[in-house]
This record gives C-alpha cells, structure tokens and sequence, in this order.
C-alpha cells in the first residue's frame, strides 16, 4: 500500500470522527447577566469550580461550585481588590489540595499585576498569595499590560503560570506583546525569572495561552494578532519550560482566544469565530467538524467531564447573543476515548 493511499485512509478517518462529534442542543446557563472570561478546574472531590468577572468598573471574580458535572451551580463568593479591576480568572488545584485562582489586576493604563490567590476550603473563599508580575507607575497610556494568566502543573510538581506580557515592548529589539512563563516551587508563594515561551521581535502579539498535554510534552494554544491577524497557533515544548520562542503552526479557521484540550486520542480547538477543529496529534493538520457548539459568543474554554464527553464554555452566548456564561456538552466518539481524564 503506498504512502498516498495510507494518507487518504487516515484523512477518512479523521474526517468521519469530525463528522461524530455533535453538540448538546440546550445550553447549561452558568450566568445570566453581565459577566465575562469564564475559567474552570476540577476538584480532587470531584466538584467544579468556575471563575468569571462580573459587575462595571471595579469588576469583581464570582466563583460557583458544580457537584453534577457542570449541570447546575451554586454560589460560592466573590473575590475583588478596591479600585482595581479584576478578570481573566484562571484556576488550578495543587497536589496538595490548595486551589490557586490567578487573575489580572488593573487600573487601566496606569497599573497591570498578575495576581494569585489561594483557596484552603475548595474554593469558598480567596486570599491574596503573590503576584506573579507587574506592570507599574510608566505614564497614563503608556503603562505596558499583563494579560491573561494561565497556571499549569509540571511533571516535577512545579508550578507554571504562562501570561500575556506587553513590558518588552520599550525594549531593543522591542516585542509589541510575548507569552511569558515564571515557574514556582513552592505552589505559588514565589515565581522565578521570567520565561519566554513565544516572542518574535516587531509587531506580533502572542497570547491568551492556554496549555495542553500532547505526546512527548505539551502544546502551548495562543492567539497571534499584529503580524497573524489574531490567528491561533500552537508551539511545543518537552519539558513545558524550554521553549523556542519562535511562532508555532497555525490552526486553520481560528480567530482570537484559541484555545485546545487534549479528549481521549483526539486533541479539540476552537476560538472566538465558533469553528470547532479536531486533531488525533499531527498540530500542523486539523479538520473542522462543521459542528460549533454555540453561534454566538466570546472567550471560549474546554474542559472533560467524563472520558466520554467535554464541555466548553463561552460568554456572551445566549441563542441570541444574550450576555452571562453558557455551557454546552459533546460525547467524544468511542474509538478516541480513554480512561484518564486530566
């Protein structure tokens, strides 16, 4: 059998599980009023966290609890910083059973910090931790952002929060915006020196990273917009530390925010234009599924409730565009399963 043939079986089989992969029609509502950049983890108890902003300037973090796999929800509190707005929560659950919700801290064009709180009681409440980076005291307008924490967990235990950062800008060569990693030991007390993942130099703007475990070690998602248009890309390191910085593949049909989850023996991805791609490891070759989950919406996220099914949230999603965070399930096809949900 030659080399093509091969090659069109495997397209066919991409495509027919492409092809399976359908989405609930009704949609979970996590929020129904104004709220943003939902970000979820779940818990050695097996209950769900979800983090998202709400409210006008100063914006504050909701936090709820799900106990049936995203289905309903249940307040939980509020975690805010006075005069400051907080969003682009992220969550992440140490080994020893502390949960970490990151976030961004501003006062929009004056002062920028990654800030990382903690959790003791699953999540009921937050207390301040560390920052992990920031931006400070430039000048109005020409204080340069953090964006966009991400925390991640390293074979050796360590503590990885990845972030959009925009301070290497007034540098030569200058980098309009790249993705930075800090690593920490000690479950987020303190962060070593900074990490660039991505980064050319010029007009590129890497970020919103988001990272997944793939064969061999893990696949860095982000956007590229400047010089890609906003364009999702992803980029791989062995270790999740050594990066080459240069600008990974691009994923077709991806527009802002892309983000990816590895589901079995298939790897998922989507953005802010709806597309859902999926992959079975090949980072340079996707297939889209023709299936979104939701027409509508902003700032999506994946995540696996069972080895059979994942959940991505969106905001802004409603049948209509109706604002607050909606939840939408799909069964990941029987062949691509496995037994280990991350």
């Amino acid at each position: 059998m030659t080399f093509r043939v091969i090659s069109y079986i495997l397209l066919g089989a991409v495509s027919a599980l492409a092809q399976s992969l359908t989405w609930s029609p009704e949609a979970v509502v996590l929020e129904d009023e104004g709220s943003s950049w939902t970000r979820m983890v779940h818990l050695k108890d097996g209950s769900w966290l979800a983090a998202y902003a709400v409210g006008r300037s100063p914006t504050r973090l909701r936090v709820k609890r799900s106990f049936d796999r995203m289905r309903t929800w249940q307040f939980l509190g509020e975690t805010s910083e006075p005069g400051r707005d907080v969003d682009n929560a992220n969550l992440y659950q140490r080994p020893d059973g502390i949960v970490l919700l990151a976030m961004r801290s501003q006062v929009p064009g004056q002062s920028y910090r990654i800030q990382v709180y903690a959790s003791v009681d699953n999540g009921n409440s937050f207390t301040y931790l560390s920052t992990a980076d920031t931006s400070e005291n430039t000048g109005g307008s020409q204080t340069r952002g953090v964006y966009e924490p991400f925390l991640w967990e390293l074979a050796d235990g360590r503590t990885a929060i990845f972030y959009a950062n925009e301070k290497h800008s007034v540098e030569k060569p200058a980098y309009s915006q790249a993705i930075s990693e800090r690593i920490s030991a000690d479950g987020g007390k303190t962060w070593g020196p900074e990490i660039r993942a991505v980064g050319v130099p010029g007009n590129s703007r890497p970020g919103e990273p988001n990272v997944v475990p793939v064969a061999g070690g893990v696949a860095l998602f982000y956007e590229v917009c400047g010089s890609e248009n906003c364009v999702g890309h992803t980029s791989t390191s062995g270790d999740g530390v050594t990066w080459s910085g240069a600008i990974g593949p691009a994923i077709p049909n991806t527009l802002q925010n892309a983000q990816g989850i590895a589901a079995g023996r298939l790897i998922v991805a989507t953005s802010n234009i709806h597309s859902i791609l999926i992959s079975t490891g090949n980072l340079s070759e996707w297939q889209d599924t023709g299936s979104p989950a939701f027409l509508h919406g902003v700032w999506p996220a994946f995540y696996q409730t069972s080895p059979g099914e994942i959940a991505l949230v969106m905001t802004g999603a409603g049948d209509s565009g109706e604002p607050g965070e909606y939840i939408r399930f799909a069964r990941l096809p029987r062949e691509t399963r496995a037994d280990k949900v991350r």
